[in-house]
């Protein structure tokens, strides 16, 4: 009878060790999320420089006191104009597209290839 009142009172002290490691596991998980590794930040994007137009042609309107011109001539390319980009806005230029001051994008015209 000892011996079995010896093993329980073993077992219960086992079971009681394994629910404290249990808890104190649990407790510490939230902190396991400052070692994982973080996705880097997005990064913005930046505005291009401006190109500098040779020739323009075909005044259509103004934009900031500025021209708007229909066609550009930007290294030895003809491209035409299609909208205006804030410089504060950031958004990113895609293949074939040139800036120009104050905000004007003119994109490659196809037409004159």
């Amino acid at each position: 009878m000892d011996a079995l009142l010896l093993q329980v009172l073993l077992w219960l002290g086992l079971i009681f060790f394994f629910w404290f490691l249990h808890d104190g596991v649990s407790a510490a998980e939230p902190d396991a999320d400052l070692y994982a590794p973080h996705p880097p930040p997005p990064q913005t994007p930046i505005r291009p420089q401006y190109d500098q137009p040779e020739k323009l042609f075909e005044a259509i309107g103004s934009y900031q006191d500025a021209r708007i011109y229909r066609y550009a001539i930007i290294n030895g390319l003809r491209y035409q104009f299609d909208h205006v980009c804030p410089a504060d806005s950031a958004i990113p230029l895609q293949e074939g597209e040139r800036y120009v001051k104050p905000g004007l994008v003119y994109v490659r015209d196809i037409k004159s290839a």
